[in-house]
């Protein structure tokens, strides 16, 4: 749990920047995801919106987002950076790029004066059901999972992105696979976004409420397990 937790924060506004607005995103988008204990928030955003304007940033074809945590359960992470890559080639070019760079030097020196690095993780995005790309300061819902069962896991998940139910929510859905996380037993991962926490939360209840979603959860407990919850707030968006 503790390393997949903050992932929603930026997750869908940049998966749904780099894919195609369909129920199906068309290439895998891959993603590093850091969660941080930050101390001095304005030097955060400072440091991450130089590096972007730099020489080396301004070639990088990824997105980032800053979240701040809004329910974090016991853990100490305040906020997460998410980098988002459109293919494996650009993420291969943005390590190139960054290594020896001078500007890269700079912001993690930054970094250092006001945030620690709690946890990281490698994922993908490879659902992206996009009903809304026009919120300014999402909120989201991350949900974990571990998966027992892909198979079926798969055709319930591919009915629910494709129902009435996901077509009629009011934001954004996402779902990925954790590629690497340490000896973390989450496997998977479903994210829902909408305007606002107070939007979000009745958005999602009343998603849960619906027969198709009903579906979805009859036999759910056969095939996956629940990992992690949480729900934090996007602040800054930096795309290429």
């Amino acid at each position: 749990m503790k390393h997949l937790i903050i992932l929603a924060a930026g997750l869908l506004t940049c998966a749904t920047a780099l894919a195609d607005n369909h129920m199906d995103a068309p290439e895998a988008v891959y993603g590093q995801y850091y969660s941080l204990i930050v101390t001095d928030p304005a030097t955060v955003v400072a440091a991450m919106q130089k590096y972007r304007e730099s020489p080396t940033g301004q070639q990088m074809r990824s997105s980032v987002t800053l979240s701040q945590n809004v329910v974090n359960g016991a853990l100490q992470g305040t906020h997460a950076v998410s980098v988002f890559y459109p293919s494996t080639e650009a993420l291969d070019a943005g390590m190139r790029l960054s290594a020896g760079s001078a500007d890269a030097a700079e912001f993690g020196r930054t970094m250092l004066t006001a945030a620690t690095v709690e946890a990281e993780n490698l994922f993908t995005v490879l659902l992206s059901k996009t009903n809304r790309d026009d919120m300014a300061s999402p909120a989201s819902m991350l949900f974990g999972l571990k998966v027992t069962d892909q198979a079926a896991f798969m055709k319930a998940l591919n009915r629910l992105f494709a129902s009435e139910a996901a077509a009629s929510f009011p934001g954004n859905l996402n779902f990925g696979q954790v590629i690497a996380m340490g000896e973390n037993p989450t496997t998977h991962w479903v994210s829902f976004q909408a305007e606002s926490v107070g939007a979000l939360l009745q958005a999602v209840d009343a998603f849960m409420k619906t027969q198709d979603f009903a579906a979805y959860a009859n036999n759910a407990d056969d095939f996956r397990e629940v990992t992690a919850r949480s729900v934090s707030r996007q602040i800054l968006t930096l795309t290429p």
